[in-house]
Parts: C-alpha cells; structure tokens; sequence
C-alpha cells in the first residue's frame, strides 16, 4: 500500500504512534500530580525528528526501522516544569494542555488517514 500513497501513510503511522505513546506520558504525569516528589516526564521530540529525517530508506527492500516503533522514544525529565511545595513538578493545567493538544493531533492524524482511505475506495468503486 505504500506504492499508491507514497510516504504519506507510513508517516502519518509513525506520527499516530508518536502520540500515543506521548499520551501514555502525558496520563502518567496526571496520574501522579498528588504523589510528592514526582518529577513530570516529557518525549523527547527533536531527536525523534531528526532521526526520522535522518533514515531514508534507498531500495523498496529495505525495512523502515522506525516503523512501528514505539519503544525507541526517549523520557526525560519535563524541562519546564516547577517544583512545588512537595517536590512535585507537575502542573495540572499545562499537563491538561498538552494532553488535550496532543489528542487533537492524534484525531487528525487518524482523519488524514480516513481520508486517504476513502480515497482509495472511490477509486476502487469508479466514483469520482
């Protein structure tokens, strides 16, 4: 199927997975907003772009390493977080923030593919 879209599908794949496993991040620092001395967690994106923009693949045989990979991300400690009174990091509302942010590009993430979908079928059908 990466012969009728390209790229495209594989990438928008990739991004979905980035998401998801962000969320769970995001979730866990929810999670433990209460829990004194919890230092709030964040991915690490940069260094996933640039290893993405990095690895191309130059023969079709060729497997993307990065496909489905969801393990390879890296936690770190939130850089922009606050100690509090507990030495909990975690604010609640930027945590909210990014979790309802990080939603909106997983859905159109999920949209994007949808529609290249039901692009395929039109054709398949003969409608244009």
């Amino acid at each position: 199927m990466a012969g009728i879209f390209g790229k495209t599908l594989s990438e928008l794949t990739s991004a979905m997975n980035y998401h998801l496993f962000r969320q769970g991040i995001i979730s866990g620092n929810i999670a433990n907003a209460d829990t004194p001395g919890y230092t709030a967690k964040e991915v690490v994106f940069e260094k996933e772009l640039s290893r993405e923009l990095a690895m191309s693949a130059t023969d079709s045989k060729h497997i993307n390493p990065s496909a489905g990979n969801i393990s390879g991300y890296t936690v770190k400690d939130d850089p922009f977080s606050r100690i509090g009174n507990d030495s909990n990091t975690v604010d609640i509302d930027r945590e909210m923030m990014k979790l309802s942010q990080n939603h909106l590009l997983y859905s159109a993430s999920a949209q994007m593919i949808q529609g290249k979908l039901d692009a395929l079928k039109e054709a398949i059908r003969g409608i244009q």
